[in-house]
């Protein structure tokens, strides 16, 4: 799917979605990532069934594609997919109590 994501599993509930979740050995928090048609959702998560109700920002966001201006600055999706991802992992790991 994406070559940088390679340190969970993936999975393909529907034709539609891709979801990859990243989970260290022994931790209990972790991240999800789901590709749903244009857009990519991150969570930070709380164990491999984990699933939010209306997250805050720090826990989950949508990243969509980059709108003109970020165009025009050379940002792309696959930048802020990454910037997200670890801005996730971040999270899952002070969750963790890893600095």
């Amino acid at each position: 799917m994406i070559p940088w994501l390679n340190r969970g599993k993936w999975e393909r509930p529907s034709d539609a979605m891709a979801v990859y979740t990243e989970i260290e050995p022994g931790k209990r928090w972790g991240i999800r990532v789901t590709l749903i048609g244009d857009f990519a959702r991150v969570e930070a998560i709380d164990g491999e069934k984990c699933s939010w109700y209306k997250p805050g920002p720090e826990l989950s966001k949508d990243v969509k594609a980059p709108n003109l201006l970020e165009r025009l600055r050379g940002i792309s999706f696959e930048d802020k997919l990454k910037a997200e991802v670890e801005a996730k992992r971040k999270v899952a790991a002070a969750r963790n109590g890893v600095s």
